[in-house]
């Protein structure tokens, strides 16, 4: 995918991906170097085994390890395109792929995050929703979900389309009952 973008260009604002065989996934999230400039800039985390993630069009992956390859890829430039416009000025350890690309707004985390904690609550309960109900609706965009979490049980395929039909039933985000159901 790195060779095709780079040769070919990548025109976008951003993108998250699943990546999946029968052995791994990962997840992948790249954004288009703009129009002046062919190519993108990206990085990739595996999820660990055991572990799931989600991501609902808003880039998750925060800092991540620079030196370990079995477990995160990156574009060789992704810093230093970041530094050549001025998008980041720290040591490279402190780099956040999101905060620097795509930083987080209101809306991204009332309209895309909250996706992700309705279904990381789902699996893990109220008390993960407690948690991270002031990030989701926006109010509190430093309080930064995990990128992956250990459900309490491996789900099955029907699991994962039941959690896809999810729309925030019986939480702080029920559309049914707030402003915009006309009640």
């Amino acid at each position: 995918m790195d060779f095709l973008m780079q040769e070919y260009g990548y025109y976008s604002e951003g993108e998250s991906f699943s990546i999946a065989d029968k052995d791994e996934v990962w997840i992948m999230e790249v954004i288009g170097k703009g129009v002046n400039q062919k190519g993108s800039v990206w990085v990739a985390r595996k999820i660990p085994d055991g572990m799931v993630a989600a991501h609902a069009n808003q880039a998750r992956i925060t800092q991540f390890p620079k030196d370990e390859p079995e477990n995160t890829l990156f574009a060789k430039d992704v810093i230093s395109f970041a530094r050549a416009y001025g998008l980041f000025e720290g040591n490279d350890d402190e780099f956040s792929f999101s905060d620097t690309y795509d930083p987080l707004t209101f809306e991204g985390a009332r309209f895309c995050e909250a996706r992700v904690w309705s279904f990381y609550g789902n699996l893990l309960g109220p008390e993960f929703q407690d948690q991270f109900i002031d990030y989701a609706s926006g109010h509190n965009l430093t309080n930064r979900m995990p990128l992956f979490i250990t459900p309490p049980a491996q789900l099955s395929l029907s699991d994962v389309f039941e959690h896809m039909r999810n729309h925030f039933e019986d939480t702080d985000l029920d559309f049914r009952s707030d402003v915009g159901a006309g009640r």
